[in-house]
């Protein structure tokens, strides 16, 4: 099995996807990648970019179209908790815009927040744009910079890595099985 053909064949689309559903984990791991010569690193951060700016379009979008019927339906006792939000939002919409990329815990209902607080979609598309290229970015470089110092220290190791990745694999299926049988036992 030759892991740079498949990573040259797959690795794009499983690093946008990836990068859809994960996030940062993702990125670092590309921007690994790209330290081993498997794809130059801007073409890392600009698949990044991609599904980071097209996610939190999609929840602005929702939160413009949805938003106050959505928030209309929440328990009473949310109620006011979330009308502060939205009034943060509407006063601080530039800072909040700025850091809710890295707002971990958060980072999904801010951009639903700012379609709900009616920010005018061409300037949170700016900001979601730029704040995901250097999202990206960063999370690119310390990817890279991990990649190549682990390069340095485990270079021998890198020869075997289609049998470390099958052996993860291996290991990462047998504990699916096992905790699915400890789960049956326990019900």
């Amino acid at each position: 099995m030759d892991l740079g053909a498949v990573i040259h064949s797959y690795g794009g689309p499983v690093l946008f996807v990836w990068a859809w559903l994960q996030g940062e984990a993702a990125v670092v791991v590309g921007g690994a990648l790209a330290a081993r010569g498997y794809w130059p690193w801007w073409a890392v951060w600009l698949i990044a970019t991609l599904p980071a700016v097209v996610g939190h379009q999609i929840y602005f979008a929702l939160g413009r179209r949805y938003g106050e019927p959505l928030l209309a339906r929440l328990p009473a006792r949310w109620r006011a908790g979330v009308e502060q939000a939205r009034v943060l939002v509407q006063t601080n919409s530039s800072r909040i815009m700025l850091l809710m990329r890295f707002a971990y815990g958060i980072r999904l209902p801010l951009p639903i927040l700012c379609g709900a607080a009616q920010i005018e979609p061409a300037r949170f598309f700016r900001y979601n744009v730029g704040t995901a290229l250097g999202w990206a970015l960063l999370f690119t470089w310390i990817g890279y910079a991990y990649g190549a110092a682990a390069n340095a220290l485990l270079g021998h190791v890198m020869r075997a890595e289609a049998w470390i990745l099958l052996g993860a694999l291996t290991l990462g299926i047998a504990v699916h099985l096992i905790s699915q049988r400890i789960g049956r036992r326990l019900t």
